[in-house]
């Protein structure tokens, strides 16, 4: 037996134990860093040839082994940035030299760049996202990530494109009866718009409805003046003299300015009436001494045509009334003209269900050097019932607005939240993940990076394909268990101590030895 090789056994041991106090040492001072794996020391035996009763004493070596597929316990934040993976899979993150690493190490902080860095200086990567458009990865490779930045380009605005009406209009107002509501839309640069809906009632289960900006309609229709129209119904024949009988119609002028023209028949006699239209209070046109037959009640005057004046821009208009009766029914009277503004006819049924049409639009309007878009507006909800006006809208679009927070979702998906309450989906977080995690090369800075032994990289999204969940206001805790530790400490200590005693016993007979001589 070499005493020599006693000594250095002896040796090879204390060394071993050192090793093994030493990821003691680095677990214990990383018990409360975010996602750190630890370390453990395994020990292997080596053994020299012995022959003929001697033996050679070998040693021991040691080989350091990292927990990294152990998930450690969570901790809860405030802070939306700080998150971590429940389940398989590690951060993708980029250091300053613009390597990619894998971490589990996920408290990151925004900063003055809007990039997503970490306590160690790495930063978040992830692929760009569009709403409802998983990016294209490279599965087996880091090709097209880009560092998430969550600035959003400073202020966001939303320009306006559709919108919707809903409520009813009241089914038992006069002809010419007008109401409006406004909504705010927003331009190219997030200027606000005020859109007004006009809305009038132009005959039985009919009414126009126009959009206007500051006052001009945005419709695109193009107006047609009035130039015919028609007074039909029946005249009440035991009417008294005097009485009078009102319809009304709407006309337009060439302008496309509505015109509500009343019809006032009086009764002056047996059969006879006589017909006055007004523009307004304006009388436009008379036409005295309507006959109508007393046994049939057909319209036995002449002329039955009637030419009113021109009024402002609404020109003359040429009034058939030839469809006119006289008979004991009840009076009921109507009129009507050609021509149209610039709004669109609404047309209900008879339960009050809006038939045609569905939706109106806009034109596309340039103001102040921004661009107020075509707007395509849903009215299929309107009715026209016997109850009050109750018109209530809504146009999408967001004004100018600054970040406000960051959100992000279980699957990796980041959006970037506005003080308008927009969110815009902006990156998708990287997942990534090998075939032997333990066998990853371990790094300052507690990241990891490829080896021979832990196989390639795979890419995929959190929460699909075995990926673990990303979890938001949440943090990995280090998987130490200090009482484990302790614990190895301390039969480290004494295992250090043993191998000490072999040296030294084995210096003591080498002395022994020596001492033979004299």
């Amino acid at each position: 037996m070499s005493l020599y090789g006693t000594m250095r056994t002896g040796v090879s041991g204390m060394n071993a134990q050192a090793n093994r106090l030493g990821t003691v040492g680095d677990n214990i001072a990383n018990s409360s860093t975010v996602g750190y794996k630890k370390a453990s020391t395994e020990f292997s035996s080596m053994l020299l040839p012995s022959s003929g009763g001697s033996y050679n004493s070998g040693g021991v070596q040691t080989n350091v082994r990292y927990s990294i597929n152990e998930q450690g316990s969570f901790s809860y934040t405030t802070s939306t940035t700080d998150l971590a993976i429940n389940g398989s899979g590690f951060f993708v993150v980029t250091g300053a030299d613009g390597t990619e690493y894998l971490t589990r190490a996920g408290n990151f902080e925004v900063q003055s760049d809007g990039t997503l860095m970490n306590a160690a200086g790495f930063t978040l990567m992830g692929y760009p996202y569009e709403e409802g458009v998983d990016p294209t990865i490279v599965i087996n490779g880091f090709e097209g990530l880009s560092e998430i930045n969550v600035t959003g380009g400073g202020l966001q605005a939303t320009a306006s494109t559709s919108g919707s009406l809903e409520g009813n209009l009241p089914e038992n107002e006069a002809v010419g009866y007008t109401k409006s509501s406004s909504v705010v839309a927003f331009d190219s640069k997030g200027n606000s718009r005020l859109l007004d809906y006009v809305y009038t009632k132009t005959a039985q289960n009919t009414w126009t409805l126009d959009i206007q900006y500051e006052g001009t309609s945005v419709t695109g229709i193009t107006p047609v003046g009035s130039t015919t129209g028609t007074a039909t119904g029946n005249l009440y024949s035991a009417a008294a003299v005097g009485d009078v009988v009102t319809t009304s119609s709407i006309a337009y002028g060439s302008d496309g300015e509505a015109h509500t023209l009343t019809y006032n028949y009086t009764n002056t006699g047996a059969n006879t009436w006589d017909l006055e239209i007004l523009d307004g209070t304006t009388s436009i046109g008379t036409q005295t001494g309507l006959t109508f037959d007393a046994t049939t009640g057909a319209l036995t005057s002449a002329p039955t045509t009637l030419t009113t004046t021109a009024n402002g821009t609404l020109g003359a208009l040429t009034i058939d009334f030839s469809a006119l009766a006289e008979s004991t029914s009840v009076s009921s009277v109507a009129a009507q003209s050609d021509g149209n503004g610039t709004a669109y006819e609404l047309s209900f049924d008879g339960a009050g269900v809006l038939t045609t049409p569905t939706s109106v639009t806009t034109t596309q309007q340039s103001i102040d050097g921004a661009t107020l878009n075509a707007l395509t507006i849903d009215i299929s909800a309107l009715t026209e019932l016997g109850a009050d006006y109750s018109i209530t809208g809504d146009v999408d679009g967001k004004g100018a607005s600054a970040v406000d927070s960051v959100e992000i979702s279980s699957d990796g998906i980041v959006s970037i939240l506005y003080e308008n309450g927009q969110s815009v989906p902006t990156y998708r977080i990287a997942v990534a993940n090998v075939q032997s995690p333990n066998n990853l090369t371990s790094l300052a800075g507690n990241v990891y990076s490829q080896s021979q032994d832990s196989g390639v990289v795979v890419m995929g999204y959190a929460g699909n394909s075995g990926y673990g969940e990303i979890l938001s206001n949440t943090l990995e805790d280090s998987n130490v268990d200090i009482a484990e530790e302790l614990t190895t400490m301390i039969e480290a200590q004494r295992n250090y101590t043993a191998n000490s005693k072999v040296f030294q016993t084995g210096s003591e007979l080498l002395e022994t030895l020596v001492n033979l001589k004299r």
